[in-house]
């Protein structure tokens, strides 16, 4: 247990409590020398600190703290001051000169031994005894204590034995009768001494002296009190002599300081009359006489000090407890009728009484007496809400229930809560707890229920809403789990605003079908009220839960409506009191019927969705008993076999045909889309006159696959007529397409004349490689919208290659509409995707698609195919091309820093791709950045090494390069080694024969091939080996290359080589490629265009080391 030494006042701990600046200035005040201790115990020690005026400071030890207190202005605000510091060096100093060593200590206390017996010395004996008067000279009058001293020799003999202690009660009796007659008695002028007094100990002998020095030093202000407190309670623990006076009679009769303090009561008592209200005073366990209850004016009863609270009572001097209870002395006195201290409330008012008075009154006095009884509960608190509106808003009041007693939450929580029993003289204590009212209040302080701490520190318990919470989902969803975590609701009967309609909502549609359309009407029902289709409408496409009802309450929409319907309501077109859909759109509806309360359709309608349930299940059977897909006859005009996965698209086409569907027949690069799409046309055009084909159809392909789809032709369907609309000397006759089946042209060509193209109906538009349009922006795509045609069909290995617009695009050129526009596309579907993963989203999108895209892998269809290696070969730079490559990499990350952080991610876009663009290329080889560069390349000398390998052992090769540039110094050292090649990139004309060399020529090891001009449409599977120069940012774009020879009628194992320059922005590519490496195969993909969609951050990571 600390106490206070020197250990417990050490200077570090103190340095420690305080800044330097404080510690600097009590030192200055402890060093000039003027600090005085008045007392000090084990545990207390009181000082005076002079510094312009006398500071009162205390120094105490509490439950193992040291605490100090002094009166300035600094002190406090809590603060440690100046004279703190002062007073406890001081206080060190005066400990340390006390600290005795070992040998000293033993013989002090035979010293101190000797001194207490009876013996001579130099000190004159005293008696010391302390007088409490009023000094009434001053206004306002205040009360002082007064030391006085006579010598001993005048105690008659029976009360001074030497063989006993002096008899205190025998020494204030002998005063109070003699005080008139003692002869020697003064009020010291000197300083006295410990040993010389023959009644009271050292303390008392300080305490006497300390009061001489400040009367003589007119250092005590007459108005300040603040010291009588500690004198009283000097006195008090040393038991000095102590009488009532004044400076003429000091000793008028002795007085007890009690060691109890003093309460005053309201004692209640009842009979006939009414209830009688009195005070009552008590100490400890006694009630003192008080005849003349007042705070001033009696001779009783007086008040020696207000703050705090002295009372002298008769002979009896004591602390009070409650300083409140002065009030009621006084309203006694003056309200009492002639001073008699009761005051009575009539019979007829004692309810008022009890209903207005009696709580508040408990909660100021103690209340005693026999008419009112008394309870103390203690029990587990109920967390109760009270529910209200304050200008329209909805709020809630905390309090906790303790059995029949009910308490508001407090900021700072008292330990007991008076309570009383309405219409009773019935008064409670509620023990609190506050551990479990705070944990409640913690609860409804998270997010959890929505509710958040109101700003109004005189109301802690009252809460209001979150920004994002609405009333109504509060009281539907947030009270449930309230009262579930023990809480109490009341007053919601009571609200106006947030009236709630606690029914669930049913829903019903009923569908009408026309010769292209569906008309949808829904009814909603909240009970036995209706909410109109527009209304229920708005609210699923605004994502509302929330709808007022006509009744004024409001319903709660589904959560799962909003995910279940928004969709339906948001694509439909308005049409009367209903919406229309179009007969794409059956799944949508079918859907949403099925998880309705109810549905009524009509025939037509159960018969397209049938048949769209067909597709959905993509169910190829031999006949229509499982509801699958028809086989149907191959074209008698087909020269070939098709394989059963090429047979099943073929089936697949025409069921779609069948029901006017445009279709999506995005099959793996390879598997033969061409033929199946040929096949289908020839089935079409070899029917009957009656039955066939009024008008030609349109295939669009890209420019390197005008020839290949021409050969194709050629080879399987001979008997179809097809017009090659392409040479500069074509036709723009209309006319000449009456006497075609099919007329091929480019997507350039396309462009170029859809004014033309436009005025012509085909019966079937198809798309090649539809990824073409997947920028719904671009000119080719909206000219591709303006065809005019009965069917439509695109083809394509990657639906989708960077977003999900590109999906939307083809589509709505399939099907429009089907999708919604644009804007609706990119809300509801490609942002929740892209950006953030979102699974339900990306599940509704493909039950939207799915039926209308077929898809097959190689894995899964033509598992005979050899199997596919990849692997990355690295190489490091040499010195020069890495002083190059780190020199340009610092440039732009430097150049880009600014740049950023000046004009933005948008405005720097082009300097980002030029940096990023010279980085690769000096990957590459220098020579591509550098005209004059000399020096080697680590990748260009393994490509070498690499091709020369594959020479040796007689393989054949593509190799794909984004860089002309590159392709030519490979060109260069192939010519000066006399090894043969083919060559193909943008500028070639002659592609055909460049493919037909490779394919048919042994002696042709090599076909460079620039990856834009080649990665399309070409069937290389001479090659067993591909080899990609560098890394390109779309990954389908290299896979599109790689399957230019991993394709039906490879028979040899492909091995597929990427060359990758170390710790470059390539192996930065190779990672950022991970982001998309599953798009082409689930179609719809979670992952956002890594590279339009790059932070800040990633940008700039490119351009690290």
């Amino acid at each position: 247990m600390y106490k206070l030494d020197l250990d417990t006042l050490s200077e570090d701990r103190l340095r420690r409590a305080i800044d330097s600046e404080t510690f600097g200035l009590g030192a200055e005040v402890f060093e000039r020398g003027q600090v005085q201790i008045l007392e000090v115990t084990d545990l207390t020690a009181l000082c005076i600190v002079p510094d312009k005026r006398n500071y009162h400071v205390e120094i105490k030890i509490i439950r193992d703290h040291v605490y100090l207190k002094c009166g300035c202005t600094h002190a406090s605000r809590g603060l440690i001051c100046e004279h703190d510091v002062a007073a406890w060096l001081c206080l060190r100093q005066y400990l340390t000169r006390r600290l005795p060593d070992a040998w000293q200590a033993r013989l002090e206390q035979v010293i101190g031994s000797a001194q207490a017996l009876p013996q001579g010395g130099k000190s004159t004996p005293y008696l010391l005894l302390f007088s409490l008067q009023e000094e009434l000279r001053i206004f306002p009058p205040y009360w002082k204590v007064v030391p006085y001293t006579f010598p001993p020799s005048t105690l008659p003999a029976e009360i001074r034995q030497a063989d006993r202690p002096l008899d205190p009660q025998a020494l204030m009796m002998y005063i109070e009768t003699t005080q008139d007659t003692l002869r020697g008695l003064k009020t010291p002028y000197t300083k006295l001494e410990p040993e010389g007094c023959f009644n009271c100990g050292s303390e008392a002998v300080n305490l006497a002296n300390i009061i001489l020095e400040r009367n003589r030093g007119y250092s005590y202000s007459l108005n300040t009190r603040f010291p009588l407190e500690y004198y009283l309670r000097l006195l008090r623990s040393t038991h000095s002599p102590l009488f009532l006076g004044n400076s003429s009679r000091p000793f008028e009769h002795g007085l007890t300081i009690l060691s109890e303090t003093g309460v005053i009561c309201l004692n209640v008592d009842k009979d006939e009359l009414g209830l009688h209200l009195s005070p009552r005073l008590i100490v400890g366990d006694r009630s003192l006489p008080i005849e003349e209850l007042s705070a001033t004016g009696s001779s009783n009863l007086r008040l020696i000090l207000e703050h705090p609270p002295w009372l002298l009572v008769e002979r009896s001097l004591f602390e009070l407890e409650n300083p409140a209870g002065l009030s009621l002395l006084d309203f006694f006195h003056r309200e009492a009728p002639d001073n008699h201290p009761i005051l009575t409330i009539p019979v007829e008012q004692e309810q008022n009484f009890i209903d207005r008075y009696l709580l508040d009154l408990a909660r100021q006095f103690p209340i005693s007496g026999e008419a009112i009884t008394w309870e103390i509960i203690q029990v587990e608190p109920v967390p109760r809400l009270y529910l209200s509106e304050a200008n329209g808003e909805l709020q809630a009041q905390l309090r906790f229930g303790y059995g029949e007693a009910e308490v508001h939450y407090e900021q700072d929580m008292p330990r007991e809560r008076l309570q009383h029993k309405a219409g009773e003289l019935a008064l409670a204590r509620v023990i609190r707890n506050p551990e479990a009212e705070n944990h409640a209040i913690e609860a409804l302080s998270t997010p959890t229920y929505g509710l958040k701490r109101a700003a109004f520190p005189s109301q802690p318990g009252l809460f209001r809403l979150r920004a994002r919470k609405h009333p109504v989902d509060f009281l539907l969803n947030s009270i449930p789990r309230l009262v579930e975590a023990g809480f109490e609701i009341f007053g919601e009967e009571q609200l106006k605003t947030a009236r709630v309609n606690r029914n669930t909502p049913s829903i019903s549609f009923k569908v009408s079908s026309g010769i292209d359309w569906f008309d949808v009407q829904a009814v909603v029902n909240f009970g036995e009220l209706e909410v109109s289709f527009q209304e229920i409408r708005r609210a699923l496409r605004k994502r509302e839960r929330f709808i007022k009802l006509a009744d004024g309450s409001i319903g709660e929409i589904p959560e799962i409506w909003l995910e279940r319907y928004r969709h339906l309501f948001a694509l439909g077109d308005v049409a009367g009191d209903g919406l229309r859909f179009s007969r794409h759109q059956v799944t949508l509806l079918d859907r949403a019927f099925s998880e309705a309360d109810a549905a009524q359709t009509d025939d037509l309608f159960d018969q397209r969705r049938d048949r769209l349930r067909v597709l959905t299940a993509k169910s190829f059977s031999a006949n229509n008993q499982s509801g699958g897909i028809l086989p149907q006859d191959l074209p008698a005009g087909f020269n070939g076999e098709l394989r059963p996965y090429q047979k099943a698209g073929f089936d697949w086409l025409h069921f779609l045909h069948s029901f006017d569907f445009g279709g999506c027949l995005a099959d793996d690069m390879g598997l033969g889309k061409t033929v199946q799409t040929l096949v289908f046309l020839q089935s079409l055009y070899e029917q009957p006159p009656e039955s066939r084909p009024p008008q030609a159809s349109l295939l669009v392909v890209p420019r390197s696959l005008l020839v290949n789809w021409q050969r194709e032709s050629a080879r399987f369907t001979p008997r179809l007529r097809v017009l090659e609309y392409f040479e500069s000397n074509r036709t723009k006759d209309i006319t000449a397409f009456s006497g075609v089946d099919v007329v091929i042209t480019t997507y350039g060509i396309m462009l170029r004349d859809i004014h033309f193209l436009h005025g012509y109906r085909f019966y079937y538009a198809i798309l090649d490689e539809s990824q073409s349009i997947k920028n719904p922006l671009s000119q080719t795509a909206r000219a591709a919208h303006l065809l005019q045609a009965k069917h439509r069909l695109v083809l394509t290995g990657t639906p989708i290659e960077n977003s999900t617009a590109e999906l939307w695009s083809q589509f709505n050129y399939l099907n429009p509409g089907l999708l919604g526009n644009l804007q609706y596309f990119r809300t509801e579907f490609g942002l929740p995707i892209e950006k953030k993963g979102d699974e339900k989203a990306t599940l509704a999108l493909r039950r939207l698609v799915y039926p209308f895209i077929l898809r097959r892998t190689k894995d899964q269809v033509a598992p005979e195919l050899p199997p596919r290696t990849e692997r990355i070969l690295y190489s490091d730079m040499e010195p020069a091309q890495r002083r190059l490559y780190n020199r340009t990499r610092d440039y732009y990350r430097g150049v880009l820093l600014g740049m950023l952080e000046q004009k933005g991610l948008s405005q720097s876009r082009m300097k980002i791709l030029e940096g990023l663009l010279r980085l690769r290329q000096i990957s590459n080889h220098p020579a591509l950045v550098e005209e004059n560069y000399h020096g080697d390349s680590a990748k260009f000398e393994l490509l070498l090494d690499t091709l020369d390998t594959l020479k040796a052992e007689g393989h054949k090769a593509l190799v794909f390069s984004q860089f002309v540039q590159m392709l030519t110094l490979v060109r260069k050292v192939l010519d000066d080694r006399k090894i043969a090649y083919t060559y193909l990139d943008g500028q070639t004309t002659a592609r055909q024969e460049q493919v037909d060399r490779f394919q048919n020529d042994p002696r042709i090891p090599f076909f460079l091939i620039s990856l834009k001009a080649g990665g399309l449409g070409l069937n290389l599977t001479a090659a067993d080996y591909v080899i990609h120069i560098d890394p390109w940012w779309n990954p389908a774009a290299e896979m599109q290359a790689s399957d230019r020879t991993h394709r039906i009628g490879q028979e040899k194992p492909v091995f597929i080589f990427k060359l990758i320059a170390r710790d470059s922005v390539e192996e930065k590519i190779l990672l950022l490629q991970e982001r998309k490496k599953q798009l082409v195969n689930q179609i719809i993909t979670t992952e956002s265009a890594f590279f339009k969609d790059l932070s800040q951050a990633e940008i700039l990571g490119l351009f690290e080391g």
